[in-house]
């Protein structure tokens, strides 16, 4: 009830597993009540690894400070393990006993192309009732926005400073006039390279966007 007046605490975790060809980093910014196993929960959904099957150290930004992994099973809060708010905690994500950590099979829900056009928008999502409460339920957390079972969107990652083209891709999609004119559109194949017509890519990439299950695509 309190929430919004507690302290937050920033955590800026760097991902240096061997399964990563490039490190990613990720931030999580939580309130300083949350116990250690939430964080390792918020992390896996963030990064998609199984829960467990990695570690995290403390770092400076650089490198990793203090070689003993955080202890996942303790019911410490962040703040009681030594997160100070108002300041960059940083983390590094490791392998867990040599091993990399296990990577969270997405299902494959997706049709062949024209199979889904008959569906115009997000999917509903299951087992929800409305959407008055989804920001407001005490067991909410940022692990809970990342998820399309949870959210009903999908998001576009980010290739490298594209993030006004998605913003306007998913504009476009979020407007039911346009993306439903483009549902209604053919492709001659006969006449056009697929690879090279922007509205054929365009239909695709708003059949991902609504049928996937990933969290990003």
């Amino acid at each position: 009830e309190c929430a919004a007046e507690e302290p937050r605490v920033l955590c800026i975790i760097q991902d240096t597993t061997n399964s990563k060809t490039v490190n990613e980093r990720v931030t999580l910014n939580l309130p300083a009540s949350t116990p250690l196993k939430r964080l390792f929960e918020d992390v896996a959904a963030k990064v998609g690894y199984v829960n467990g099957s990695f570690d995290l150290m403390w770092g400076n930004g650089d490198g990793v400070t203090d070689t003993t992994p955080i202890d996942q099973n303790s019911d410490k809060t962040i703040l009681d393990a030594g997160f100070e708010p108002g300041k960059k905690n940083f983390l590094h994500l490791t392998d867990k006993d040599g091993e990399q950590p296990h990577v969270v099979q997405e299902e494959s829900g997706t049709t062949e192309d024209g199979a889904q056009e008959r569906f115009i928008g997000p999917l509903p999502r299951e087992g929800s009732i409305g959407c008055t409460n989804d920001y407001v339920s005490q067991s909410y957390s940022y692990s809970s926005v990342l998820s399309k079972s949870e959210t009903g969107y999908v998001g576009l990652v980010n290739q490298a400073m594209t993030c006004y083209l998605n913003s306007l891709l998913q504009t476009l999609f979020m407007t039911p006039e346009f993306r439903n004119a483009l549902y209604k559109w053919e492709f001659e194949e006969s006449e056009e390279d697929p690879e090279r017509s922007i509205p054929y890519q365009l239909q695709r990439l708003f059949v991902l966007l609504q049928t996937s299950k990933k969290r990003a695509i």
